[in-house]
């Protein structure tokens, strides 16, 4: 791994969009218009005499400001921070960032001072220019489209080749379908400096690259720990050394969301010291999340490679990593996942459901289940006990399944029946689909008997073969309504 430094950073702000800013002067007199005003009675000769975030015109202090192109540009100090204005409603703030090549960079928004309720609220939204005008990536909250609660937005890039970087800064509300706003107390701090927590240089498995003070990288509580990955020629693998402290815990590994201006498809993996895969997937950032659900605290292997075998140019993406503890039961054991045995209907995991309404005020209720092949082939069972006052004004009601496995980064997809509370008679059922969005689904099924004992039989496939990576996460409602859509998937 090679150390990054940004040799040349230069930043200019401004707004392409401000209102005029001409007008009458203020000055004395009523005759043609024309007349110099007097210099005696000016409000401001020039911008020094106005506010931060007005501009001298016409001897009058207005808001605005002058960097409104990429010719007027505003070096950044030596420390890469700078602070500004949305000084009107539209306005475009712009960076500079002279770049020699090479560099992965962060740009970042401190979070804003809370605001009274009802009153405007301050959002950007950042993006990056390549030298030759096309997008590099740009974000609005965190890099991978989530939020942080300490910075307003946050973005990773690799300015692959020297040249002038445009960086914008604009509101996000119109994007939002919310009031475009403007004015002094629309402020914010932005950030820019060198990335050095990136996969430059050679490494293999065995000799993977550390970014601990002293060895792995060791992720903390409710944290996103961001390596940026940098491919250098096609086929290459990069491998990070990965410290999981939470035992029993869940695991994310997200990406950058916005990859305009890379040529990737991000493909990430997590191996255990045995080379064994935990999960795995592609897309990782610009279609979804990388995630583990129980994984055990130890040492890790994260590998990281463009997903078609690419490298060279503009192969470059970001993964972000967050562990947090998992919450447990009174007896200790992780919520939602499954406890073995439960390979029958009478040794059935029972799925705790919680009881709501939607926004008509109908009832229903919604429970978890995780579960993992833990030998070849494996069945498991689970039970819902159903409340039978969640029915419609004739009594009926409804079940929703849905599961995702793969496309969370497990290996299997499992399929799904459901039975009656005989444990014999089979109501619905549904195949799982490997490269399905959800990789399951069951609609609709109505309950002839509401308020009875339903059970969910897991198949994992005979061709399962209880290692690590086989797991599934579902998701069950039981509803006093039909439902058409607008559900969430686990």
């Amino acid at each position: 791994m090679r150390s990054m430094f940004l040799l040349s950073l230069a930043v200019m702000f401004g707004c392409a969009e401000d209102k005029s800013l001409g007008g009458d002067s203020g000055g004395a007199g009523s005759g043609g218009g024309d007349t110099p005003p007097d210099p005696t009675e000016d409000t401001c000769n020039d911008d020094e005499e106005c506010s931060d975030w007005q501009i001298c015109e016409e001897h009058d202090c207005v808001d605005g400001d002058r960097n409104n192109t990429s010719d007027e540009a505003v070096t950044l100090s030596e420390e890469g921070a700078t602070s500004g204005f949305i000084n009107v409603p539209g306005d475009h703030d712009f960076y500079l960032l002279t770049a020699t090549g090479g560099e992965f960079i962060r740009a970042s928004i401190q979070a804003h001072d809370e605001v009274a309720e009802g009153s405007p609220q301050p959002d950007l939204f950042l993006t990056l220019y390549a030298p030759d005008g096309s997008v590099v990536t740009s974000a609005d909250d965190y890099a991978n489209g989530g939020v942080v609660n300490n910075y307003d937005s946050v973005l990773y890039a690799y300015m692959q080749d020297g040249g002038d970087y445009i960086l914008e800064v604009e509101d996000a509300n119109p994007m939002k379908e919310r009031e475009a706003w403007g004015g002094s107390s629309y402020t914010y701090a932005l950030e820019v400096y060198a990335w050095n927590q990136t996969t430059f240089g050679s490494s293999t498995f065995d000799e993977p690259i550390q970014f601990g003070e002293d060895g792995p990288l060791e992720l903390q509580p409710n944290t996103w720990h961001v390596v940026g990955v940098v491919l250098e020629e096609a086929g290459d693998v990069d491998y990070v050394s990965i410290d999981y402290p939470f035992n029993d815990g869940t695991l994310y590994i997200d990406g950058v969301e916005d990859l305009s201006g890379s040529n990737a498809n991000p493909w990430a993996a997590l191996y255990t010291a045995d080379e064994l895969a935990v999960t795995q997937r592609d897309e990782v950032g610009p279609n979804g999340t990388l995630y583990h659900p129980l994984l055990d605290a130890n040492s890790y292997v994260l590998a990281v490679a463009d997903a078609d075998g690419g490298g060279g140019d503009n192969h470059w993406f970001a993964v972000m990593l967050k562990g947090d503890e998992r919450n447990t039961d009174d007896d200790g054991n992780p919520i939602n996942v499954e406890i073995e045995p439960n390979d029958g209907g009478t040794m059935a995991h029972a799925v705790s459901m919680t009881d709501t309404v939607n926004t008509s005020g109908k009832p229903f209720s919604y429970g978890y289940g995780v579960g993992f092949a833990d030998t070849p082939g494996d069945v498991d069972w689970y039970s819902i006990d159903v409340d039978g006052a969640d029915t419609d004004e004739a009594g009926s009601q409804w079940l929703v399944v849905c599961m995702n496995s793969t496309r969370w980064g497990s290996s299997i997809a499992p399929d799904i029946t459901v039975y009656a509370a005989d444990g014999v008679t089979e109501l619905g059922s549904a195949v799982g689909d490997l490269d399905g969005d959800p990789n399951l689904a069951i609609e609709n099924i109505e309950l002839t008997s509401p308020g009875e004992t339903l059970y969910l039989q897991v198949d994992s496939g005979s061709d399962s073969a209880g290692t690590v990576d086989e797991w599934y996460i579902l998701k069950a409602y039981v509803t006093s309504f039909e439902v058409t859509g607008g559900y969430s998937c686990p």
